[in-house]
This record gives C-alpha cells, sequence and structure tokens, in this order.
C-alpha cells in the first residue's frame, strides 16, 4: 500500500485562511471569542500554537470540530521533532 504523504499545516495558516475567506479580522474574532487580539496574532503567525481551549473556541465560533484545530496542531508539531534526538531511547518492553 502507498503511503500517503502530507505537509503539516501550522493551525494559525489555516486560522488566517478562514478569517480571510469569511473577511473577518483578527480583532473581530479575538473579541467574539474573548481572548486578546495578540493571541490570535500569535496563532496566525506561527508563533503561537492552539490549546484545548482554544480549539473550542476556534470550533464554536467558526465551525467544525475542536479535534479539527487540534489535529492541525499535532500533525505541526510532530513534523517538527527529529527522530535522530530520540535514538538513544529503547523499546521498555517487548
Amino acid at each position: 500500500m502507498d503511503k500517503i504523504h502530507f505537509t503539516p499545516v501550522h493551525a494559525g495558516e489555516v486560522l488566517n485562511d478562514e478569517l480571510e475567506e469569511l473577511g473577518l479580522t483578527q480583532t473581530a474574532l479575538a473579541k467574539h471569542i474573548a481572548v486578546l487580539p495578540k493571541t490570535i496574532n500569535e496563532i496566525c503567525r506561527g508563533k503561537r500554537g492552539i490549546s484545548v481551549e482554544m480549539a473550542m473556541k476556534l470550533s464554536k465560533a467558526l465551525g467544525g470540530s475542536p479535534r479539527f484545530w487540534l489535529n492541525l496542531q499535532n500533525n505541526w508539531e510532530l513534523s517538527r521533532l527529529k527522530e535522530k534526538n530520540f535514538k538513544d531511547i529503547e523499546l521498555v518492553a517487548v
């Protein structure tokens, strides 16, 4: 079976695209979900990740599921790990 390859995208890129598509500013979204505009800006710029709470807020405000936002975040973080940094860790039980 062929492996499916994908390039993980930071959740902030997706959020920024959603805002553009909706014609919504970062400040307007921040106000709507009761967070600082700086928080939304940092997410959109890839400087901040998506927490469980933020995933729920984005889900309620923009639709979709919190899992969608968390999966974006997890896939992004996993893509940044270098497996070679963990090569010395061996399986505990076989």
